[in-house]
């Protein structure tokens, strides 16, 4: 048997404006949700931990994602650390709204953010991360 060469997937070269605005847009919809599903997860906790997580987790999560996956940090990931983190992040979110007791906006946020982050790898988008 000879030996094949490894070609890439077929991806378009040019994705339209609109096409990536509107994956942008889901990212930073989900980066909201995200932050609501915690803050609600926190919030469901028993007291006096609920306001301690509540807010406490919410604003971890945004200081960590403004040092290493927002755009212009300084500290920022590579390409495929934003994606695969960010995605973890959701997904994570997504289990906390699970635990809080809400599976279908558990399953709905978690279906979104792996056809979120499918989405950025297969149009070779620079995640909003």
């Amino acid at each position: 048997m000879g030996r094949r060469s490894a070609e890439p997937a077929v991806v378009p070269r040019a994705v339209g404006a609109a096409t990536s605005g509107a994956v942008l847009t889901v990212g930073f919809l989900l980066e909201v949700a995200m932050l609501a599903a915690f803050c609600f997860w926190g919030f469901s906790r028993d007291a006096p931990w609920n306001v301690v997580l509540g807010i406490g987790v919410p604003a971890v999560v945004v200081v960590l994602w403004g040092l290493f996956l927002a755009p212009k940090a300084s500290r920022r990931l590579s390409r495929a650390l934003v994606t695969v983190t960010s995605l973890a992040l959701f997904l994570a979110a997504a289990l906390a709204l699970a635990v809080a007791g809400h599976p279908v906006l558990a399953l709905i946020l978690a279906v979104a953010s792996v056809g979120y982050a499918a989405a950025v790898v297969v149009l070779r988008l620079e995640s909003r991360g």
